[in-house]
């Protein structure tokens, strides 16, 4: 498999669904989300038929296996 790492556009928004934020069995609770803004580190997970981008900020998503 190749993988190419880029440089984010820093201009680029996104959306994160709230269960990709974390790793706990729990639902991460509203104190535990970032602030509007805020900028993350996140992977691809894929591209929806619409054109949505899925990301995750999982730290077991960001830890190269």
């Amino acid at each position: 498999m190749e993988v190419e790492l880029i440089t984010p556009a820093t201009e680029a928004l996104a959306f994160i669904d709230f269960v990709n934020l974390t790793d706990s069995l729990e639902h991460p609770r509203p104190e535990d989300f970032p602030a509007i803004g805020s900028t993350l580190n996140a992977v691809v997970l894929d591209f929806m038929p619409s054109g949505e981008l899925r990301l995750s900020a999982r730290p077991s998503s960001l830890t190269r296996q």
